[in-house]
């Protein structure tokens, strides 16, 4: 009998206490064949993505090091002030350190561009990336808008590298002006905002200094992840180099013109925060996985998920669908797995969790929306952890024809109900 002012969701917790020796090899389906144009792809040519994870993980340990070898000092002193200033939780070292990364890519990647926009262009953008947001009636007209004025006016210079290599710490406002324009930087938006209001407390000197060492630690990032990382993410060039210049004018042109740089600091970056939450995560008695509806296989429109609200949960219609697989291996660990339809509703999800104390959030994700979901987590105060797609398939970004996408379902399982999965987590915080 449900209990009175519980939300469904946790109601279905309610007795699924994950058992203790469970069988976690459960036999998964074979991998299929090659598929083709694929944007990034984790996947060795067996099918899995075990290698991609051990790699990365070597890769993070190495990253953190570097990071911490050229800028401890100033990280440690930038997660008390964001903690004092900002009333900010404490967040582990490594995750500090990718902040100052995050500043140095967006001044290397978007620094030019931001300051060769126009003024009035990014105001405007701003206004009608607003308007598309509450107005739902507005949207296409908004978005119709948007693209084409960020295609004419905020896209001028992409390819141009930013010809300086001193950054004057008041000329951020501009480049974080410049994000939100486009609307699709919320969260990274978010960290540099911090950065910009800590450098305000150091000599100018001392400020100019450490914007030069983000922006030389993203050269040096940027360099070892293509030569670690680069074999996953072939496509991304072949892509920006064919399909996407053919493409017109969209409005996900932003989102879509990611290098592949972009996509290594999303590995990155989730691998440092899933050890910077492990140890919280391991805290919580009831566990719920989020997968986005892109994993049903192809007759996806066929789908007989239940819906209630905003919860959508699986049916079982179709036993060769991995949504069905991975919510039967679940159901047997005392983990639930909701369908989240797209990442625009990825929010009203977490309104749910964070009011539902004592439950770890497993989010499965592309690499382009793995980060900022892994951060709009952090900042509600979710114990999450984040497994991203080992490849995307969605027409509405990447194809011409949708493919059903994969996940590394072994790894969803164990970072799921495994104590101290992996690495262990980093042993103290600022």
């Amino acid at each position: 009998m449900p209990t009175q002012g519980m939300s469904t969701a946790e109601q279905g917790f309610q007795g699924t206490a994950a058992p203790r020796g469970t069988d976690l090899s459960m036999d998964r389906a074979a991998p299929g064949a090659p598929i083709a144009d694929l944007i990034y792809d984790l996947r060795d040519r067996c099918g899995s993505s075990d290698t991609f994870y051990s790699e990365l993980a070597v890769f993070c340990d190495l990253l953190v090091a570097e990071i911490d070898g050229r800028a401890g000092a100033a990280i440690r002193d930038f997660g008390k002030y964001v903690q004092a200033e900002w009333h900010e939780p404490p967040r582990s070292h490594g995750e500090y350190a990718i902040d100052l990364l995050t500043l140095g890519f967006v001044l290397r990647r978007y620094g030019e561009v931001a300051q060769a926009s126009q003024a009035w262009a990014i105001k405007a953008a701003r206004w009608l990336y607003w308007l598309r947001s509450r107005k739902a009636w507005s949207k296409s007209v908004a978005d119709f808008a948007r693209a084409m004025l960020i295609r004419q006016s905020l896209l001028p210079r992409m390819d141009h590298r930013p010809s300086e290599t001193l950054w004057p710490p008041e000329r951020l406002r501009r480049v974080i002006a410049w994000l939100q324009a486009t609307g699709e930087f919320e969260q990274e938006v978010a960290r540099i905002e911090r950065w910009a209001s800590f450098l305000t407390t150091l000599p100018g000197t001392e400020a100019a200094h450490l914007i030069e060492t983000a922006t030389d630690l993203f050269d040096w990032f940027e360099h070892e992840a293509e030569w670690t990382l680069g074999e996953y993410t072939k496509g991304v060039r072949e892509f920006l180099a064919g399909e996407y210049g053919n493409r017109g004018c969209r409005e996900d042109q932003v989102f879509c013109g990611k290098a592949p740089v972009e996509y290594h600091l999303g590995m990155a970056a989730t691998e440092v925060m899933n050890r910077g939450l492990r140890a919280e995560f391991d805290r919580t008695r009831r566990r719920a996985v989020l997968v986005p509806a892109c994993l049903r296989d192809t007759k996806a429109k066929d789908c007989k998920a239940r819906v209630s609200g905003v919860d959508m949960t699986c049916s079982g219609c179709d036993p060769a669908c991995t949504v069905n697989r991975i919510t039967q291996r679940m159901r047997g660990v005392g983990a639930l797995v909701y369908l989240v339809p797209h990442s625009t509703g990825f929010s009203k999800w977490l309104e749910r969790w964070q009011r539902a104390k004592g439950v770890g959030v497993v989010a499965v994700a592309c690499l382009l929306n793995i980060l900022p979901g892994g951060y709009e987590m952090r900042a509600r105060s979710i114990a999450a952890q984040c497994v991203p797609l080992d490849y995307p398939g969605c027409r509405k970004h990447w194809r011409r024809e949708s493919v059903a996408t994969g996940v590394n379902e072994d790894r969803l399982v164990h970072i799921t109900i495994t104590p101290n999965f992996g690495r262990q987590p980093e042993a103290g915080t600022v």
